[in-house]
């Protein structure tokens, strides 16, 4: 039992040292196209943000994706809201500023021309 005892303890340290020394993911600065809501309009405009370099989802925010954005609440009934939202195309692709390269198909920032910047409009309203 005592023998059981320490190599239980033994697997356990070993358990804890590993996850110790591994490091995180390191992190990879963007500007990213998505929407954004200031209380009265919709748009589709780039932010800077941080993400894992073993990040894949913005790996789908190319030119001519499309992404719902919410445009306020509509009254159903007295007194009784619900979310609206527009659809909107992506203009511009998500790029990198900085970090460990991310690789196809998110490009450095300083390839496009003209090169964005935070705050640059990257969607349009899709009109039905």
């Amino acid at each position: 039992m005592k023998k059981l005892t320490i190599a239980l303890i033994a697997i356990c340290t070993l358990g804890l040292a590993a996850t110790v020394v591994a490091a995180p993911p390191a992190k990879s600065t963007i500007l990213h196209c998505g929407c954004q809501w200031d209380g009265l309009d919709a748009s589709m405009n780039y932010e800077e943000i941080t993400i894992s370099s073993k990040s894949r989802g913005h790996d789908a925010h190319v030119v001519g994706s499309i992404d719902s954005c919410y445009t306020g609440d509509e009254e159903v009934e007295v007194g009784v809201f619900e979310p609206t939202f527009q659809d909107f195309v992506r203009n511009g692709d998500d790029c990198q500023l900085s970090g460990p390269p991310l690789g196809d198909p998110i490009a450095s920032c300083d390839s496009f021309d003209p090169e964005p910047v935070a705050g640059d409009e990257c969607g349009s309203e899709v009109i039905d």
